[in-house]
């Protein structure tokens, strides 16, 4: 009578391990897609504020553009010639 019962006890625990490496293959699976997932988003994040970095730089450029030759035509300036051009010796500081 003692012999059936290790032998079903002892398969009781085989199944048992099994089923808890099954869990955990499932997990680390799932885990293992969400994380690739996570990964797609961020270098979608990254690719769009690099191009909204990029868009705003070319609005303050074309702002600023705007400004100067507004500014410049309601002042009468003129683009300097050559001969106004004078670089100083001597690095950037």
């Amino acid at each position: 009578m003692r012999r059936p019962f290790r032998l079903w006890h002892a398969a009781v625990v085989i199944a048992g391990h099994g089923m808890a490496l099954a869990a955990v293959a499932w997990r680390q699976s799932a885990t293992h897609e969400t994380m690739a997932g996570i990964a797609t988003l961020a270098d979608e994040i990254v690719v769009a504020a690099d191009r909204r970095d990029e868009l705003e730089r070319e609005l303050l450029r074309m702002d600023r553009r705007w400004v100067v030759e507004e500014a410049g035509r309601r002042l009468g300036l003129r683009p300097p010639t050559e001969e106004e051009i004078v670089i100083a010796p001597g690095g950037a500081p």
